[in-house]
């Protein structure tokens, strides 16, 4: 593609807010914060309706520079197709030259769902560890994946605020009757190694109704706990709650 051609074909994305995928050989600079170079090669450009600038190389799932929403753009013909993102506060510029267009498309996009992220187990155990209290006020884990003989490895072994020992059993989904009956089992070998028979708590999103019998017949207690919640405690703790709103 004409270079000339392809900067009006930017310019025009720019200003009608369009999301613009640029494929083609550059080499880009950037001065800021810090400052980085990087020679010619062959490269992806988006430049997103908010601002963002993001440039991908043929590999790796993250952008090799990248310029955050807001940005001010600008584009000229000298000695190559330039592209300028810049910052005010703090001060930045990333410039991108390209001697060859490949290819330079714009689209009109509408995105209006609202983005929901799901922890998995894993990150359900480390809320809880976190935030004890979304157990119950007063507890306290005092181990993860312990082994429970033959029975498996239970998930978080804690005690109350009487310091009674407490097993807690975590599921992603709603808890199924198999999953009451593990927990019994890890309840068994604990009561076996210690001579006192532990409380036990499932934690999930919901109970199956098949199981709510099976809850009742082994004593068998129950928090509500979704991994969206979860997710949202862990984001919290990790004080990235500003960036991902």
């Amino acid at each position: 593609m004409d270079l000339a051609e392809a900067a009006e074909r930017v310019r025009e994305a720019i200003r009608s807010r369009e999301f613009l995928i640029v494929v083609g050989r550059m080499r880009v600079s950037y001065e800021g914060r810090a400052s980085s170079t990087l020679g010619f090669g062959d490269r992806v450009l988006m430049i997103k309706p908010d601002g963002s600038v993001l440039i991908h190389r043929p590999t790796g799932h993250e952008p090799v520079n990248w310029q955050p929403p807001g940005s001010k753009i600008e584009v000229l013909l000298d000695d190559g197709l330039v592209v300028e993102a810049r910052r005010v506060r703090p001060k930045e510029v990333l410039r991108i030259v390209f001697s060859e267009i490949y290819d330079a498309s714009s689209y009109k996009l509408r995105d209006e769902a609202e983005f929901a992220m799901y922890a998995t187990e894993e990150d359900m155990r480390k809320a809880i560890l976190m935030r004890p209290s979304i157990i119950e006020d007063g507890f306290k884990p005092i181990e993860c994946e312990r082994r429970a003989g033959d029975a498996g490895f239970i998930d978080i072994l804690g005690v109350d605020s009487a310091g009674r020992l407490v097993v807690v059993e975590i599921k992603r989904r709603s808890a199924a009757s198999e999953d009451v009956k593990q927990l019994v089992r890890y309840v068994e070998k604990i009561e076996e190694e210690f001579g006192r028979r532990p409380r036990a708590i499932i934690v999930a999103p919901g109970v199956k109704r098949s199981a709510v019998r099976e809850l009742e017949l082994y004593g068998v207690e129950f928090r509500a706990l979704s991994p969206k919640r979860c997710a949202e405690i862990l984001r919290k703790g990790k004080g990235l709650e500003r960036f991902l709103e």
